[in-house]
């Protein structure tokens, strides 16, 4: 069956070679340069690293801390969710842990985080004074957050010790995964929780949205659409990329299925149980072939189609896999759309808070 496909063309990705330069100078030159630069306390090593680091990508940052399982670890992380997936491709070319040297590529919790004090714009941010006002959604939470430091700072720069610190606190990816609005507030708190305490909100909002296999749970939506269709939708749940940066192209496959003759107005448009079992066959086949590359999170349903949402790796060939399976559809004319979307932008509309 004729098949419509229309991409966005890509932006550049970052240079496999850079990244595999990086890393054999980091091997060659760059632990040597930084055990010295520590123990002689200079900023030359820094500034080096830096350097070296901004050649893979400008919106890549690092920071050097305690490992897990090696003395020390390098991060190389994105100063903003656009730059996630290079970030988890830098890692992904990462030497294996030595005694020394782990990598990671985002920001961890800090593993004594109340001993923390951060420097920033002439001010020192004690981790003990934050104080945090929650707004609890069903799979989010909204925070105020309160610092008696932050009266001296511009009001344009008041989120950067705060995003720094709530990255130390619970880890950069679980601030990405589960923290919606974020407000810094000048006055006080009274009934905030210290900023450390976070962790237990996030493992209580974790533990609900994962299964016990560790897979994210799926939630049925229910709408209409602008024609007064009934409109049915799948959602996996957290429908962030956190946890997933590296799928970071949008693959949405639009599949037709035939109508029942007869059916009540609130299931008009939505498949028959024939077209329902072919439809759920289909899905699921093409979210095994891709395993590893991508991943199904969405499902829209009305008026006589399926939009399947697939986010999937932009340098592998797992976009190409879903529009020939697209091509190959039997029921009738197929759509396939593509568009880089690291943000995962293009299925906000389906996220529960």
């Amino acid at each position: 069956m004729p098949v419509s496909v229309w991409r966005k063309k890509p932006r550049r990705a970052a240079e496999p070679a850079a990244i595999r330069g990086f890393w054999a100078w980091w091997l060659q030159e760059g632990t040597g340069l930084v055990a010295r630069g520590r123990d002689a306390g200079g900023a030359d090593y820094a500034k080096r690293l830096s350097r070296h680091v901004s050649r893979i990508s400008s919106g890549l940052a690092w920071e050097l801390g305690p490992g897990t399982v090696s003395e020390h670890q390098l991060v190389i992380f994105s100063k903003s969710s656009d730059y996630a997936p290079v970030a988890r491709r830098v890692l992904k070319a990462a030497p294996a842990p030595s005694p020394e040297w782990e990598y990671a590529d985002v920001r961890q919790p800090a593993e004594f985080f109340e001993d923390l004090t951060l420097g920033l714009g002439g001010q020192e941010f004690d981790s003990t004074d934050f104080r945090v006002g929650l707004m609890l959604n069903r799979y989010s939470v909204d925070i105020a957050v309160h610092h008696p430091r932050l009266q001296d700072l511009p009001a344009a720069e008041r989120m950067e010790p705060i995003q720094i610190m709530l990255d130390h606190a619970i880890g950069q990816r679980d601030v990405g995964a589960w923290i919606g609005v974020i407000e810094p507030v000048l006055h006080e708190l009274p009934a905030g929780i210290p900023l450390g305490t976070l962790r237990s909100v996030i493992a209580q909002l974790h533990a609900k949205a994962f299964d016990a296999d560790g897979q994210p749970s799926w939630h049925e939506l229910n709408g209409t659409t602008a024609d007064g269709l009934p409109i049915l939708a799948w959602v996996q749940v957290p429908l962030v990329p956190a946890f997933w940066p590296e799928y970071d192209q949008h693959v949405a496959l639009s599949l037709p299925y035939e109508l029942p003759q007869q059916c009540p107005p609130e299931l008009a448009g939505l498949p028959a149980p024939q077209a329902e079992a072919e439809l759920k066959e289909a899905q699921d086949q093409l979210a095994e072939e891709i395993a590893g590359q991508g991943r199904l999170v969405a499902t829209e349903t009305t008026g006589g189609r399926r939009t399947l949402h697939f986010y999937v790796d932009s340098t592998g060939s797992a976009a190409w896999q879903l529009e020939a399976a697209a091509a190959a559809w039997p029921g009738g004319r197929a759509g396939c759309g593509t568009q880089l979307d690291p943000t995962w932008a293009n299925v906000r509309h389906l996220r529960i808070k």
